[in-house]
């Protein structure tokens, strides 16, 4: 029975694979269009088909009309003799597979004038026809059906004697004879229409090939991405703007993951040295104290570095929840309209009072530029933006003689623009694109100050929850601004 169940998970394992496997991009598109092309060459031979059935009958009933017209004239002139007109050289002009009946009608009655010649014949009696057709004043065509169901066309040609309508003649078809097209009309037509659907599927294949071999190689790409290779060339000479853009996307999306790999490799290296250093300290300070191996008035010293070193640890271990948790979307954001040169004004006041002894060779510098600056904000949470971003400028700037470190605060159409501006380090080129990103910390923070990189990530999350956004406006060897923006709510605006 184990046996018969693996079996039978074998069998539905392989028909899912078999059920779902695809089809590649070139045959599927060249199947499609080349239904297609067959679909609408069947409807263009239908209506040539028809089209060329009616013109052949217009065309014979015109010939007809001719014919008719010569035999009533030469009959009006006194210039018609059985023996002189030859019926079957016209009738070859007409039509050259079905015969023509011809027909003379005088007030003494009807009169056979020439029978058809070999071939199906129609059972047409004179007197027959002498009751269904009347001599008319011109030339007429007349759609006849007999008492056997027969139809036929009769073209009716009246001729005249001293300006009088003496008679008639009258050449009978039957309508299947109109219809009897040459083969070699059809067999044009087939020819142009295989020719045509060879060409298109030529032309077809060619083009979803040349479209395919792109976006294969960007597949076979993807797959070399999947496994962890990087190392991708693409060719990016392609004629197709749609697929240029997706090849040079794809390059550029292969290198930012390469980059962010790397990055990746070497945050979690950083991460795991930056806890990894407090708990080892902590375990040597108290392994210390308890193997009885300092003095005991050093005990209580120990004892107080591990207890500093735990809460460093704490620290970092609470910015690294409160993150995951506010990325989880458990953290809640309460937007009021607060007056933000108010609070913001209080914010950096109490950052200034904690941060008075780091703050001797800093100036610090609070502007507001402009009247009433009312947004839509959380208090608890814009506070924790401006102490890390303070925090940031006071890391970049308290290595130089004299730092400086501004905030200024400012409206700009539907936000109010928090700007906090530093004489610091500044920030490199290739280190910008990567500062909003977890756990990145610069090269001039790394070696120097402990934390997780998540103080630049979090604010930007806290931003984004409360309607703003938090960008980096500018940053050089002397200068560095981060913007933050609000939506504003002001009376003004709101009036608005």
């Amino acid at each position: 029975m184990v046996k018969l169940k693996h079996f039978g998970d074998w069998a539905t394992n392989s028909m899912l694979t078999k059920n779902n496997k695809k089809t590649p991009l070139l045959i599927f598109w060249t199947r499609r269009y080349l239904l297609t092309l067959i679909i609408g060459l069947i409807l263009i031979a239908i209506v040539s088909i028809f089209w060329i059935r009616h013109n052949t009958i217009e065309n014979q009933l015109e010939l007809t009309k001719l014919l008719a017209q010569d035999v009533s004239e030469r009959l009006e002139y006194g210039s018609f003799s059985d023996e002189r007109f030859n019926f079957e050289t016209r009738e070859k002009i007409v039509n050259n597979r079905v015969p023509l009946h011809y027909y003379i009608k005088t007030e003494e009655g009807m009169k056979v004038l020439q029978r058809g010649g070999p071939g199906p014949q129609m059972e047409i009696h004179p007197e027959e026809l002498n009751r269904l057709i009347e001599i008319p004043s011109e030339l007429t065509v007349q759609k006849l059906t007999l008492a056997n169901n027969q139809t036929m066309y009769a073209v009716v040609s009246p001729f005249k004697y001293d300006e009088e309508v003496i008679g008639a003649v009258i050449i009978v078809q039957e309508i299947g004879g109109f219809k009897n097209i040459n083969p070699e009309e059809y067999q044009l037509l087939a020819l142009l229409l295989i020719g045509l659907a060879i060409l298109g599927w030529f032309v077809i294949y060619f083009l979803s090939r040349k479209m395919a071999r792109p976006i294969e190689q960007v597949a076979a790409a993807a797959g070399e991405l999947m496994r962890g290779n990087y190392d991708i060339q693409l060719n990016e000479e392609v004629p197709e703007k749609e697929l240029h853009e997706l090849i040079i996307s794809f390059k550029e999306m292969t290198n930012r993951l390469q980059q962010l790999e790397a990055l990746r490799t070497e945050l979690l290296a950083g991460v795991t040295h930056e806890l990894k250093t407090p708990i080892t300290s902590v375990s040597a300070l108290i392994q210390a104290v308890n193997d009885d191996i300092i003095s005991d008035n050093k005990k209580k010293e120990f004892l107080t570095m591990s207890l500093k070193e735990a809460k460093k640890l704490q620290a970092m271990v609470e910015d690294l929840l409160d993150f995951n948790r506010f990325s989880a979307g458990t953290i809640k954001v309460k937007r009021e309209k607060i007056d933000l040169a108010k609070v913001v004004k209080e914010i950096v006041y109490q950052w200034e009072i904690v941060h008075q002894s780091q703050l001797e060779r800093v100036t610090l510098t609070f502007t507001v530029k402009g009247g009433h600056l009312i947004a839509l904000a959380d208090h608890v949470r814009l506070q924790q933006i401006i102490v890390n971003l303070l925090n940031n400028s006071l890391h970049a700037v308290k290595e130089k003689d004299k730092g400086e470190i501004a905030v200024e605060l400012y409206a700009h159409g539907n936000f109010v623009v928090l700007d906090v501006i530093d004489n610091g380090y500044g920030i490199s080129e290739k280190e910008q694109p990567f500062i909003f990103e977890r756990f990145y910390r610069g090269e001039n923070k790394k070696h120097v100050e402990r934390g997780l990189g998540l103080g630049l990530p979090f604010s930007l999350l806290l931003a984004k929850a409360q309607g703003g956004d938090l960008i980096l406006k500018k940053s050089t060897e002397g200068q560095t601004i981060i913007s933050l923006q609000l939506p504003s709510a002001s009376i003004e605006q709101m009036k608005a």
